[in-house]
């Protein structure tokens, strides 16, 4: 078996610090910076959805109130006229309206932004199709909470959880040469154990093939054995057939023999009484 690495102990602080931070800013400055990093991700967020509520706006329109859904329907109303001056030789006017539809776009903003409730309301009722602005959203939060975290860390336990990190490398390290070897032995007692059993499969395969030319073998055997005994068979009822034929011959010449005694005697006999 392998060594076990020595594990490295775990500082509490660190496993603070790894955990998620609490949202508690603790100075004005803080709160200021996380208001500011929140309200941009908001913003983010609603403007990905604003397209989507101006074409459902009869499904939002109570929800949303008459002030916003009225700057929804200007807001709209500019888009399209700043569709309409695209390719349109009149630069000024036409980055006049585009001025006017950012300035709409912003109050649009601010509305949401001073709803809270609505803003979280919309994030769930307004379903849209993934986009790239999901990953840039994404990577915002990510932001705002790494900024947090470099707020609320003190140098102390950013060092204290730098070791950490490089324990942690460390022990990953270690692990990973320990997977290795321990990888290697299974790949090595497989192999042996695969070899094993091919050489238990061709043992089983050769008792198999012996098995099968013993039964050849004794098959063949006890055909001789039985051609054998058929043609010793064949001999004795021929050798008892003719032995029978002789018996049969000899009876007929003693049986000759015998009529020829008896009228032999016969006619000795008659001669006898004539001579009386």
């Amino acid at each position: 078996g392998m060594a076990t690495p020595e594990k490295a102990v775990t500082p509490i602080g660190a496993m603070k610090l790894l955990e998620p931070c609490q949202l508690k800013p603790d100075s004005m400055e803080t709160e200021r910076i996380l208001t500011v990093l929140d309200e941009t991700i908001t913003k983010l967020e609603m403007t990905r959805l604003i397209p989507r509520i101006i074409g459902s706006l009869e499904r939002f329109a109570r929800m949303l109130g008459p002030e916003i859904t009225g700057s929804l329907l200007e807001h709209q109303k500019l888009s399209n006229e700043v569709q309409h001056l695209l390719g349109s030789p009149r630069e000024e006017i036409k980055r006049a309206k585009e001025q006017c539809l950012k300035c709409s776009l912003r109050h649009i903003l601010r509305l949401f932004l001073a709803n809270p409730l609505l803003c979280q309301g919309l994030k769930y009722e307004v379903q849209v199709r993934r986009s790239p602005a999901d990953v840039f959203i994404k990577a915002f939060v990510e932001l705002r909470d790494f900024t947090l975290e470099k707020i609320l860390t003190s140098p102390a336990e950013e060092e204290e959880k730098i070791k950490f990190m490089e324990e942690m490398s460390l022990r990953v390290e270690q692990n990973k040469e320990t997977i290795t070897a321990l990888q290697a032995e299974l790949a090595a007692a497989i192999q042996t154990r695969k070899e094993e059993v091919d050489k238990k499969d061709k043992m089983i395969e050769d008792l198999k093939t012996t098995m099968e030319n013993l039964a050849k073998d004794c098959k063949a055997d006890i055909q001789q054995m039985q051609q054998e005994g058929k043609k010793q068979q064949k001999e004795k009822v021929k050798a008892s057939q003719e032995m029978c034929a002789r018996l049969q011959e000899d009876i007929q010449h003693r049986r000759a023999q015998f009529t020829a005694l008896v009228l032999e005697h016969r006619a000795s006999e008659l001669v006898l009484r004539k001579v009386k």
